[in-house]
């Protein structure tokens, strides 16, 4: 880790992703607690969220295509200026009250997001190899959570003191910056993955999954980890502050800070863990434990008990997803790394999709003391399956004969050993 911090590259990939997440978590908590005071509606608030995420699922082909083009760059380059446009558009048709329209922009808004957050996944596995990638993966989520810390402290300065539409304007010039920073990286070209055919992504993921079981399991806990417990944190950092303890909007603003860097230490204790990170059973492990947290979190009767449980719970939720990312960095080569990313994306996204609705719609029609539970039983059961899943995949490989089987891709630990 510590040679990463004079790699050039490597600081400006953290730098874009930094900008950018700060000005888009600004961005979807001012609207979605402008929306929420509006409407009353915790599903209205949780729809700002679901509709970034629909086009990331019935466009994953096109999303690995981009991601996985050679000058991937460039497009890195535009994606963020797009998600800068459309932002500034999002201020001011909100202010116009043309909701349908704010929606479509958010739509595809979440198509670039989705091409820049698999774009610079491909890019970092480009860009390092051997020690460095086990390194640079371990710790690659650090700046994105980072920029959800940044995004609720400045929310939590600007909400009531700037207009929406000037919200929606920092944004904008966040994207800007991020897209200079794309640029200031090399135009890293990766070579054509001879597993990619006329089908789609999520067909070509699902053949390589079946032929690598490691890539099964990492790819399943980064769909469930992001689905799950991304799902209930999108919903729940606004209904458990405003819905359950009857707080206003700068209470969540504050709870987004809180948020943010107990992600931040999630993400942190991964590449501090160094092997143990890579133990199989720390992933599941962090899993169930965030779903037990959020039950509780849920069923928290004051501010500072739902902060602390709160903390704990995404803590988990961070370690979960960090070790399962590197995971999943480190398993797929470069060539199939695009199609991996860009499939498990689409599946944490689809799932985000499903719970973040379900907390919305849930919390309408029960106290969020229950629906902390539901969400934490479905997770533990998911868990449960996945495993299952998982260990008759390898029994199945382990049975094949070595002339059917295709080579396993080879990857270096930390020490920078094939394995």
């Amino acid at each position: 880790m510590k040679g990463l911090l004079h790699d050039r590259n490597f600081l400006l990939i953290q730098a874009a992703t930094l900008i950018s997440a700060t000005g888009s978590f600004m961005l979807l908590l001012a609207v979605s607690a402008e929306l929420l005071r509006r409407s009353g509606s915790g599903l209205g608030a949780a729809s700002v969220f679901a509709f970034q995420w629909i086009l990331p699922v019935l466009a994953v082909s096109a999303v690995r295509r981009l991601a996985d083009l050679p000058g991937l760059r460039r497009v890195l380059i535009l994606a963020e200026l797009a998600g800068g446009a459309l932002s500034l558009a999002i201020g001011l048709l909100l202010t116009a009250d043309l909701l349908p329209v704010v929606l479509g922009c958010f739509l595809l808004r979440g198509f670039g997001e989705a091409v820049t957050r698999t774009g610079r996944v491909v890019l970092l596995r480009r860009l390092f190899d051997g020690p460095r990638l086990a390194a640079a993966a371990s710790s690659f989520n650090i700046a994105f959570y980072t920029g959800a810390t940044l995004g609720g402290v400045t929310g939590g300065l600007v909400v009531g003191r700037l207009s929406l539409t000037e919200i929606c304007a920092l944004n904008a010039a966040s994207f800007l910056v991020a897209a200079l920073c794309w640029r200031a990286l090399p135009d890293a070209r990766g070579a054509a993955d001879a597993t990619k055919g006329g089908s789609g992504a999520l067909r070509d993921a699902f053949r390589l999954m079946a032929r690598h079981p490691a890539l099964l399991r990492q790819a399943g806990y980064v769909v469930l980890s992001t689905g799950v417990f991304q799902g209930f944190h999108n919903a729940a950092r606004t209904l458990l502050p405003m819905r359950g303890l009857g707080l206003d909007d700068r209470a969540v603003m504050h709870l987004q800070v809180a948020s943010g860097l107990a992600i931040i230490l999630g993400a942190v204790l991964v590449p501090l863990l160094g092997r143990l990170a890579r133990r199989p059973w720390l992933t599941p492990l962090a899993c169930g434990l965030a779903c037990l947290l959020l039950t509780a979190a849920s069923r928290a009767p004051a501010l500072g008990l739902l902060i602390a449980a709160y903390l704990a719970f995404l803590v988990a939720f961070e370690l979960a997803f960090t070790a399962a990312q590197a995971g999943l960095i480190r398993a797929a080569t470069t060539e199939q790394m695009a199609t991996m990313q860009a499939a498990a994306h689409a599946g944490g996204t689809a799932l985000i999709i499903l719970v973040t609705l379900a907390t919305g719609g849930l919390a309408d029609l029960m106290p969020m003391a229950a629906v902390g539970p539901v969400i934490g039983i479905t997770g533990l059961l998911l868990i449960t399956g996945l495993e299952l899943v998982a260990r008759r995949a390898q029994a199945m490989v382990s049975t094949t004969p070595p002339s059917t089987r295709r080579a396993a891709p080879v990857v270096a630990d930390d020490s920078g050993e094939a394995r």
